[in-house]
Protein backbone atom coordinates (compact mmCIF):
# COMPACT_ATOMS: atom_id res chain seq x y z
CA UNK A 1 0.00 0.00 0.00
CA UNK A 2 1.55 3.20 -0.94
CA UNK A 3 2.33 5.96 1.66
CA UNK A 4 0.22 8.75 2.54
CA UNK A 5 1.54 11.96 0.89
CA UNK A 6 3.43 14.45 3.51
CA UNK A 7 1.04 17.76 3.08
CA UNK A 8 3.55 19.09 5.73
CA UNK A 9 5.57 21.72 3.44
CA UNK A 10 2.87 22.62 1.27
CA UNK A 11 0.48 23.63 3.85
CA UNK A 12 3.69 24.94 5.73
CA UNK A 13 4.78 27.35 2.66
CA UNK A 14 0.85 28.44 2.22
CA UNK A 15 1.06 29.48 6.51
CA UNK A 16 4.40 31.93 5.38
CA UNK A 17 2.63 33.30 2.22
CA UNK A 18 -0.51 34.02 4.19
CA UNK A 19 1.30 35.56 6.85
CA UNK A 20 3.20 37.34 4.25
CA UNK A 21 0.59 38.92 2.63
CA UNK A 22 -1.22 39.81 5.74
CA UNK A 23 1.89 41.86 6.86
CA UNK A 24 2.04 43.76 3.48
CA UNK A 25 -1.65 44.60 3.49
CA UNK A 26 -0.70 45.75 7.42
CA UNK A 27 1.99 48.09 6.02
CA UNK A 28 0.30 49.34 3.20
CA UNK A 29 -2.42 50.68 4.97
CA UNK A 30 -0.16 52.04 7.22
CA UNK A 31 2.00 53.53 4.89
CA UNK A 32 -0.90 55.11 3.01
CA UNK A 33 -2.08 56.79 5.46
CA UNK A 34 1.44 57.91 7.36
CA UNK A 35 3.86 57.48 4.55
CA UNK A 36 6.83 55.31 4.51
CA UNK A 37 9.19 57.98 6.41
CA UNK A 38 6.22 58.07 8.96
CA UNK A 39 5.39 54.10 9.30
CA UNK A 40 6.61 52.16 12.09
CA UNK A 41 7.13 48.68 12.82
CA UNK A 42 5.27 48.49 15.77
CA UNK A 43 2.23 50.51 13.64
CA UNK A 44 2.49 47.60 11.06
CA UNK A 45 2.47 44.38 13.65
CA UNK A 46 -0.38 46.29 15.56
CA UNK A 47 -2.45 46.67 12.54
CA UNK A 48 -1.04 42.95 11.57
CA UNK A 49 -1.72 41.82 15.11
CA UNK A 50 1.58 39.86 14.96
CA UNK A 51 4.49 40.31 17.10
CA UNK A 52 7.97 41.63 16.31
CA UNK A 53 9.91 38.49 15.70
CA UNK A 54 6.76 37.28 13.25
CA UNK A 55 7.77 40.63 11.33
CA UNK A 56 11.56 40.26 11.19
CA UNK A 57 10.92 36.57 9.84
CA UNK A 58 9.67 38.27 6.59
CA UNK A 59 11.34 41.68 6.19
CA UNK A 60 14.23 43.69 7.99
CA UNK A 61 12.97 46.86 8.22
CA UNK A 62 9.98 49.06 7.20
CA UNK A 63 11.92 50.06 3.99
CA UNK A 64 12.47 46.32 2.83
CA UNK A 65 8.74 45.97 3.27
CA UNK A 66 8.06 48.83 1.51
CA UNK A 67 10.57 47.95 -1.02
CA UNK A 68 8.34 44.98 -1.61
CA UNK A 69 4.92 46.85 -2.13
CA UNK A 70 6.49 49.11 -4.91
CA UNK A 71 7.81 45.81 -6.99
CA UNK A 72 4.32 44.31 -6.58
CA UNK A 73 2.20 47.70 -7.25
CA UNK A 74 4.24 47.67 -10.24
CA UNK A 75 3.61 44.63 -11.57
CA UNK A 76 0.11 44.69 -11.07
CA UNK A 77 -0.12 47.97 -13.08
CA UNK A 78 2.08 46.39 -15.93
CA UNK A 79 -0.52 43.82 -16.04
CA UNK A 80 -3.69 46.29 -15.96
CA UNK A 81 -1.50 48.19 -18.27
CA UNK A 82 0.04 46.14 -20.77
CA UNK A 83 -3.36 44.03 -22.45
CA UNK A 84 -4.36 48.11 -23.39
CA UNK A 85 -0.98 48.77 -24.96
CA UNK A 86 -0.56 45.56 -26.91
CA UNK A 87 -4.00 46.73 -28.50
CA UNK A 88 -1.60 48.82 -30.50
CA UNK A 89 0.93 47.08 -33.68
CA UNK A 90 3.38 49.92 -33.70
CA UNK A 91 6.30 49.39 -31.21
CA UNK A 92 6.62 53.05 -30.83
CA UNK A 93 3.10 53.59 -29.93
CA UNK A 94 2.99 51.04 -27.21
CA UNK A 95 5.71 53.12 -25.59
CA UNK A 96 3.68 56.33 -25.99
CA UNK A 97 0.97 55.14 -24.61
CA UNK A 98 2.55 52.45 -22.08
CA UNK A 99 4.55 55.56 -20.25
CA UNK A 100 1.75 58.40 -20.58
CA UNK A 101 -0.56 56.11 -18.88
CA UNK A 102 1.67 55.15 -15.80
CA UNK A 103 2.88 59.21 -15.80
CA UNK A 104 -0.82 59.88 -15.49
CA UNK A 105 -1.88 57.25 -12.93
CA UNK A 106 0.64 58.10 -10.92
CA UNK A 107 -0.53 61.85 -11.23
CA UNK A 108 -4.11 60.56 -10.30
CA UNK A 109 -2.74 58.62 -7.48
CA UNK A 110 0.80 59.86 -6.14
CA UNK A 111 0.70 57.66 -3.27
CA UNK A 112 1.68 54.84 -5.51
CA UNK A 113 4.31 56.93 -6.97
CA UNK A 114 5.63 58.30 -3.89
CA UNK A 115 5.76 54.43 -2.37
CA UNK A 116 7.34 53.81 -5.49
CA UNK A 117 9.69 56.05 -5.55
CA UNK A 118 10.77 56.55 -1.91
CA UNK A 119 11.30 52.60 -1.89
CA UNK A 120 14.05 52.66 -4.64
CA UNK A 121 12.58 51.11 -7.52
CA UNK A 122 13.13 50.16 -10.35
CA UNK A 123 15.88 47.72 -10.79
CA UNK A 124 15.80 47.57 -13.94
CA UNK A 125 15.65 43.89 -15.13
CA UNK A 126 13.60 40.96 -16.50
CA UNK A 127 12.42 40.42 -12.48
CA UNK A 128 9.83 43.74 -12.97
CA UNK A 129 7.36 42.96 -15.55
CA UNK A 130 6.67 46.78 -16.26
CA UNK A 131 10.48 46.98 -17.73
CA UNK A 132 10.15 43.28 -18.89
CA UNK A 133 7.70 44.48 -21.54
CA UNK A 134 9.46 48.03 -22.20
CA UNK A 135 12.37 45.56 -23.50
CA UNK A 136 9.82 43.93 -25.65
CA UNK A 137 8.87 47.03 -27.10
CA UNK A 138 11.66 48.47 -28.06
CA UNK A 139 13.32 45.66 -29.42
CA UNK A 140 10.57 45.19 -31.40
CA UNK A 141 10.87 49.04 -32.17
CA UNK A 142 14.93 48.68 -33.03
CA UNK A 143 13.86 45.76 -35.26
CA UNK A 144 11.31 47.65 -37.37
CA UNK A 145 13.51 50.78 -37.60
CA UNK A 146 10.91 52.93 -35.70
CA UNK A 147 13.85 53.53 -33.21
CA UNK A 148 17.16 54.41 -34.31
CA UNK A 149 20.05 51.46 -33.30
CA UNK A 150 20.94 51.17 -29.89
CA UNK A 151 22.29 49.09 -27.09
CA UNK A 152 18.85 47.42 -25.59
CA UNK A 153 19.88 47.89 -21.92
CA UNK A 154 20.20 51.71 -22.85
CA UNK A 155 17.43 51.91 -24.33
CA UNK A 156 15.43 50.11 -21.02
CA UNK A 157 17.69 52.62 -18.88
CA UNK A 158 16.32 55.56 -21.11
CA UNK A 159 13.04 54.98 -20.35
CA UNK A 160 13.32 54.06 -16.46
CA UNK A 161 15.21 57.29 -15.74
CA UNK A 162 12.39 59.65 -17.58
CA UNK A 163 9.93 56.88 -15.81
CA UNK A 164 11.27 57.53 -12.57
CA UNK A 165 12.53 61.23 -12.61
CA UNK A 166 8.45 61.66 -14.13
CA UNK A 167 6.71 59.57 -10.95
CA UNK A 168 9.22 62.43 -8.79
CA UNK A 169 7.61 65.02 -10.94
CA UNK A 170 4.07 63.48 -10.98
CA UNK A 171 4.28 63.52 -6.14
CA UNK A 172 5.75 67.06 -6.67
CA UNK A 173 2.62 68.36 -8.76
CA UNK A 174 4.03 69.01 -11.69
CA UNK A 175 1.45 70.41 -14.47
CA UNK A 176 -1.01 68.12 -16.43
CA UNK A 177 0.89 68.40 -19.57
CA UNK A 178 3.94 66.33 -18.13
CA UNK A 179 3.17 62.72 -18.97
CA UNK A 180 2.64 64.37 -22.94
CA UNK A 181 5.66 65.99 -22.74
CA UNK A 182 8.34 63.86 -20.63
CA UNK A 183 6.87 61.15 -23.60
CA UNK A 184 7.73 63.13 -26.68
CA UNK A 185 11.04 63.73 -25.19
CA UNK A 186 11.58 60.10 -24.53
CA UNK A 187 11.06 58.85 -28.05
CA UNK A 188 12.98 61.94 -29.67
CA UNK A 189 15.80 60.36 -27.42
CA UNK A 190 15.35 56.94 -29.14
CA UNK A 191 14.79 58.25 -32.81
CA UNK A 192 11.39 59.18 -33.71
CA UNK A 193 11.13 62.19 -35.27
CA UNK A 194 9.84 65.27 -33.78
CA UNK A 195 6.29 65.71 -35.70
CA UNK A 196 6.23 61.58 -34.91
CA UNK A 197 6.95 62.06 -31.59
CA UNK A 198 4.75 64.95 -31.20
CA UNK A 199 1.82 62.97 -33.00
CA UNK A 200 2.20 59.57 -31.07
CA UNK A 201 2.05 61.81 -27.71
CA UNK A 202 -1.27 63.15 -27.93
CA UNK A 203 -3.09 60.08 -28.88
CA UNK A 204 -5.77 59.25 -26.94
CA UNK A 205 -5.32 57.13 -24.14
CA UNK A 206 -7.33 53.85 -23.39
CA UNK A 207 -9.00 54.12 -19.38
CA UNK A 208 -7.42 50.98 -17.24
CA UNK A 209 -9.63 49.08 -15.13
CA UNK A 210 -8.54 47.92 -11.71
CA UNK A 211 -9.06 44.62 -10.44
CA UNK A 212 -11.50 45.23 -7.58
CA UNK A 213 -9.34 42.79 -4.96
CA UNK A 214 -5.75 43.93 -6.32
CA UNK A 215 -2.92 45.62 -4.43
CA UNK A 216 -3.54 49.24 -6.05
CA UNK A 217 -7.25 49.20 -5.72
CA UNK A 218 -6.38 48.64 -1.68
CA UNK A 219 -4.18 51.03 -2.06
CA UNK A 220 -6.12 53.71 -3.29
CA UNK A 221 -9.66 53.15 -1.76
CA UNK A 222 -7.76 54.12 1.97
CA UNK A 223 -6.62 57.31 0.86
CA UNK A 224 -9.93 58.14 -0.87
CA UNK A 225 -11.87 57.48 1.74
CA UNK A 226 -9.75 59.51 4.46
CA UNK A 227 -10.02 62.58 1.95
CA UNK A 228 -13.94 61.94 2.09
CA UNK A 229 -13.80 61.96 5.92
CA UNK A 230 -12.35 65.25 5.72
CA UNK A 231 -14.26 66.54 3.12
CA UNK A 232 -11.74 66.34 0.50
CA UNK A 233 -12.30 65.02 -3.15
CA UNK A 234 -11.01 62.06 -3.92
CA UNK A 235 -8.30 61.25 -6.41
CA UNK A 236 -9.63 61.04 -10.40
CA UNK A 237 -10.13 57.45 -10.78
Amino acid sequence: MAASPDHRPRVAAQRRESMRARLLDAGLATIVAHGVAGTSIDEIISAAQVSRGTFYKYFDSVTGLASQLAQALAHELGMVLDPLVTEEADPALRVAVGSRMMLHFVRQHPIIGGLIVKSGWPDVDESHLFFALVRRDIASGIRLKRFEPMPLDVAVNMVAGVMLGGMQSMVAGAARSYPEQATLRLLRGLGVSAAEAARLSATRLPRPVLPHEGIVARAITPLAAHGAAHGAAPPDP
